[in-house]
């Protein structure tokens, strides 16, 4: 895409176009929105190469403005050399009045944009090989968000922006800021809506004598200056961290407590080390805190530690159940409140990886830890939300045969440990993957149990592909109805915790960043917000290379607005800055003060 630069080489953010003509009979606004997004990496003190950090984005960019209006949308994007040169405004689904107004990577192989989603979320190809975005069609920063004409109340529009770190760890800020407010011209109905309304008209155009104003519930206006508009104190916005990058603001479902259980592998592969994975590679019992095992105890500890009690004053708590898998399934904990944290602790201090040749507990039998997560959450009819988390960092390779099938539930059920380690099977892999995507499909059938997914370091051990495929297939699809399914990658070096923070933020609710008006959303941002990649842990943590997260932000013109907009225009900026995590602390706000100058 074309980017205008300034002398620094920095991206600058540029109007983008005026407004068409308004029906004086009419109660729309042009929202003449010229909205972009920029990154700036930073480097504070240190000496560094070229590429050690690189702060890569991609985009997805929706509005729905009603049916019959993808001519207009077309010729207004078309007309305007800063946007991607590929852009074909879509309506999607047809007919429905939402449009993608641009998205990057811009692919052949999804040309309708939930493939853009897909990918967002790790994308897995049906071979079971990765294929989400790539580096190299990422973009660098500084493209145009919204650009649209005669918004009219009701109207909504969404971005969902996915930044990608490559390189270095970072910690990420986030910036933004109201460059213009425009009355943009007055018609009649406009101009007696506003002096019903109480508006005086000024021939001041500061911005800050205007922001003075709103803020002290005073109002006024200015005809022909950047600053006399109602449009941006009009307009409600949201920021927040979209965990699932969906394109929606996953409120949670906090009527009610959870019950989760998780379901962790402790196959003889969870012993090897971190970073170098192999049968070869397993430092002393393979328990220790180089080993895959200690980070996913690591990770099953930072999600208790979040567990609500007193849920919305209900006097219930979320539980939590454990169940461990290898070639048999173990229950270490039934369903517990959160707040019986000794009895948790007590479970997690158990969980322990099998050594090889402690058959048939060493094998990886993932259908056999599904229905033991199942019996969990089914132990107790409470009528809560129930989850199954499962962790797995392998291709099943043993299973159940009770015949030539795997059992029924309630087959399972019947049987004692001395049963399932006899009829424990040691089979090929695409027999073992059969089975466990038929237990999985009998549970999402048979129960309201959903089921996210977990692939650990699934690029350091053999038959890569076969694993990652059972564990997409395994997953739940997301409830929105827009992410294919809950499957989420972790590679070996990135903390299994950050995926387990993410997962939560999902379950309870997505953590807002600002909500208010544009200009309240623009005023918290023009502050600079440091973007946590786990809002579980304590202080800010870093970003790793190679994670994709996500950013999202909505705004939409209520429907009981009125002709005191008409004609407005409005014009922000919302800005990410990345600083590598090596060497600096991450407390430097970019965005205040002398450190907003560009770096």
């Amino acid at each position: 895409m074309t980017r205008k630069r300034t002398e620094n080489g920095l991206s600058r953010r540029t109007l983008l176009g005026g407004l068409g003509a308004i029906g004086v009979a009419s109660a729309g606004a042009g929202l003449g929105t010229t909205a972009y997004f920029s990154d700036e990496e930073g480097f504070t003190g240190n000496s560094l190469e070229a590429g050690e950090l690189d702060l890569k984005m991609d985009y997805r960019i929706t509005y729905e403005g009603g049916p019959g209006r993808l001519e207009e949308l077309r010729a207004v994007y078309d007309d305007d050399p800063n946007y991607n040169e590929n852009v074909n405004v879509t309506e999607y689904p047809e007919g429905s009045g939402t449009y993608v107004l641009d998205q990057v990577p811009e692919r052949s192989d999804y040309p309708e944009p939930d493939g853009w989603i897909e990918a967002a979320n790790v994308g897995v190809e049906s071979n079971g090989e990765l294929g989400g975005f790539e580096r190299e069609e990422l973009t660098d920063s500084g493209f145009p968000l919204f650009k649209l004409e005669d918004v009219k109340p009701g109207d909504y529009g969404e971005a969902t922006i996915s930044f990608h770190l490559f390189d270095n760890p970072a910690y990420m800020w986030m910036g933004g800021s109201l460059n213009r407010n425009a009355q943009n011209g007055i018609n009649d109905p406009e101009r007696t809506a506003l002096e019903d309304a109480g508006y005086t008209e000024t021939e001041s155009d500061d911005s800050e004598f205007f922001a003075d104003a709103v803020a002290d519930d005073e109002r006024y206006y200015n005809v022909e200056g950047d600053w006399g508009g109602q449009l941006a104190d009009a307009i409600r916005a949201r920021v927040w961290y979209d965990d699932n990058c969906n394109n929606v603001y996953e409120e949670g479902q906090e009527s009610g407590p959870v019950d989760i259980a998780v379901v962790v592998d402790v196959s003889g592969s969870m012993t090897y080390e971190i970073g170098d994975p192999g049968p070869d590679n397993v430092v002393g019992d393979g328990q220790g805190p180089n080993s895959r095992i200690y980070q996913a105890v690591s990770a099953i500890e930072s999600l208790t530690d979040n567990l609500r009690t007193n849920v919305n004053g209900s006097g219930d708590d979320d539980r939590l159940g454990i169940v461990q898998f290898g070639g048999i399934d173990e229950e270490l904990l039934a369903l517990t409140d959160a707040s019986s944290t000794s009895t948790i602790d007590g479970a997690i201090d158990q969980i322990e990886a099998y050594q090889y040749g402690d058959a048939p507990r060493a094998g990886t039998n993932i259908g056999a830890g599904l229905y033991g997560g199942r019996q969990v959450l089914e132990a107790s009819n409470s009528g809560r939300r129930k989850v199954m988390i499962v962790i797995g960092d392998g291709a099943p390779t043993w299973t159940y045969r009770d015949g030539s099938d795997f059992p029924s539930y309630s087959t399972w059920q019947s049987w004692s440990d001395s049963d399932k380690e006899a009829a424990a099977d040691d089979v090929s892999v695409s027999n073992a993957q059969d089975d466990v995507e038929d237990v999985a499909d009998e549970i999402k059938d048979e129960t309201d149990v959903v089921i996210y997914a977990i692939g650990f370091g699934l690029e350091g051990v053999p038959n890569t592909a076969p694993a990652r495929q059972t564990l997409v297939n395994i997953a739940s699809e997301d409830t929105s109805g827009t992410q294919p399914t809950l499957f989420f990658e972790a590679p070996e070096e990135i903390e299994l915790v950050q995926i387990f923070a993410q997962i939560a933020q999902i379950l309870f609710g997505e953590t807002v960043i600002a909500d208010g008006t544009l200009r309240e959303v623009l005023e918290t941002l023009a502050e600079g917000y440091a973007l946590d990649a786990n809002r579980f842990g304590d202080g800010t943590a870093c970003y790793p290379a190679g994670l994709t997260r996500c950013v999202g932000f909505e705004w939409w013109l209520p429907a009981d607005v009125g002709n005191e907009v008409q004609t407005d225009l409005v014009e922000f900026d919302i800005d990410f800055h990345a600083e590598q995590c090596r060497h600096n602390d991450g407390e430097t706000n970019p965005f205040a003060g002398e450190n907003a100058e560009p770096v």
